[in-house]
């Protein structure tokens, strides 16, 4: 046997033995930063706190947040993907960055090249408006709009967003025109909306509910084909005026490419380990979201074909972000 037959051996035989087994068994052996790629208060900010409670316990180290807003999503994941490939930063992935492909010409990243861990469910949209705000439905919301054409504003959490393109996918089949405020992030947006800068917003059921609940904004409709189970009385927009109107965001755990294979099983198993927690399923599903879970292979077709679907509605709608 030659000199490099012998070394390939002597690695294969490390990986193999006890000594190997452990080096991999030691993840993680250090914080694990999750980074949620928009502003504090918003959907994907509360999301990620409650998920990193879990995996600090099932992981044995802590799971941190770290906001990185801006750009729709697009700074922090820019942030993620150039990360070390180690599993010690990880990316809270969503619709918006399968969207970002097709909207930001100059985008620095790449989400289909980034590794996939696991799928995190979806989430519904509810149309919220200010509560001054002379439509109390979505049949008269856009008789409103027609007759008073970017009168009305819209908010979003940013250009390019899963908000803004559900927002102008509406418009299009309704006919109707509201003038675009992006703001860096949700919870700055709902601020807005309440104050009456800004009129309707379709925003993520778990930032729009705490307000809805408050009193503080009124819910005319629901995004997704079926009603919601947190707002089972409130109307889809499907049912209400927009009869193919269907839209809703979902979620998932993204690390940098080449990220090792244990490392991904490893939070592959922590994060279907939550999903089968019953304690920490409730409040995911309390807070507006779906039971997500499954395999890194799942998540990795959802958003091939997210980056497809999305782009045919923002070449449609002529959206793109400088």
């Amino acid at each position: 046997m030659n000199r490099r037959n012998l070394i390939a051996l002597a690695a294969a035989v490390g990986v193999l033995s006890p000594l190997g087994v452990m080096a991999q068994a030691k993840y993680p052996s250090q914080v694990v930063k999750l980074i949620a790629p928009y502003a504090p208060g918003g959907t994907v900010d509360i999301l990620s706190r409650t998920l990193s409670d879990f995996l600090s316990r099932d992981l044995g180290q802590s799971v941190i947040v770290e906001n990185r807003g801006g750009a729709g999503g697009t700074v922090g994941a820019d942030v993620a993907s150039k990360a070390q490939p180690d599993g010690y930063t990880i990316l809270f992935g969503a619709v918006h960055h399968a969207i970002a492909q097709s909207v930001y010409p100059k985008l620095g990243y790449d989400i289909r090249e980034m590794t996939p861990i696991a799928f995190l469910g979806r989430v519904n949209h509810a149309v919220i408006v200010n509560n001054a705000l002379p439509a109390k439905t979505i049949a008269e919301l856009i008789p409103l709009l027609k007759n008073n054409p970017d009168k009305y504003s819209y908010a979003t959490p940013g250009a390019g967003t899963m908000q803004h393109l559900m927002t102008e996918y509406f418009m299009s089949q309704t006919g109707t025109k509201m003038a675009h405020i992006p703001y860096r992030g949700s919870a700055p947006a709902i601020v807005d909306l309440m104050a009456g800068t800004t009129h309707v917003m379709f925003e993520t059921m778990p930032s729009a509910l705490q307000h809805i609940k408050g009193g503080n904004v009124r819910v005319i409709a629901v995004t997704s084909k079926d009603r919601s189970p947190q707002l089972p009385d409130i109307p889809t927009v499907m049912q209400s005026g927009a009869p193919n109107y269907d839209a809703t965001s979902w979620y998932g755990i993204y690390a940098p490419a080449k990220t090792p294979q244990h490392v991904v099983d490893r939070l592959n198993l922590a994060i279907n380990s939550a999903f089968k927690d019953k304690t920490f399923a409730e409040k995911w599903v309390s807070l507006g979201a779906d039971v997500g879970g499954g395999t890194p292979d799942e998540l990795k077709k959802l958003t091939l074909d997210e980056v497809k679907r999305w782009a045919e509605v923002a070449k449609k709608a002529n959206i793109a972000v400088q």
